[in-house]
């Protein structure tokens, strides 16, 4: 008896452990949505980067980072984009985002800012080729904030 219940305790675990580690969350924005998202990253690390904040950079560079990694995931398709925008995110974005992120780690906030201006310059160049009427700022500009 004993036994039977330690088994069926354990299966209950284990069943418990499986559902928990199954769950995803469910952004159900649409790319608008989930783009002001990302307007709030990148214009609070532009700040943050030209104060050589380095904590709060690089939370800021995480979560925008991790906001485009789900869109890239959720939108693969869309009427204006005329490719996945997880290519772009690949070709485009992530190489400035490694440059940033690396740059923060090694405390080199000039290479930190002008990583940052090159993937707002990408940012640009997306939404001009997919013709979308919205331009990102460069938020290390001192003029902005």
């Amino acid at each position: 008896m004993k036994t039977s219940l330690l088994i069926s305790a354990i299966v209950c675990c284990v069943l418990l452990l499986a559902k928990c580690t199954s769950i995803e969350a469910n952004n159900k924005k649409d790319l608008d949505e989930n783009m002001l998202d990302m307007m709030m990253y990148h214009d609070n690390l532009g700040l943050y980067l030209r104060k050589a904040d380095a904590d709060y950079s690089s939370w800021l560079l995480e979560g925008m980072d991790s906001t485009l990694q789900v869109i890239a995931k959720k939108f693969d398709e869309h009427r204006k984009l005329s490719d996945p925008f997880l290519k772009s995110y690949k070709k485009l974005l992530a190489p400035s985002i490694n440059d940033i992120r690396s740059a923060i780690r090694q405390n080199d906030f000039p290479a930190a800012i002008t990583a940052y201006r090159l993937l707002t310059k990408n940012c640009n160049k997306c939404h001009l080729d997919n013709d979308i009427q919205k331009t990102v700022i460069d938020g290390t500009d001192p003029s902005i904030h």
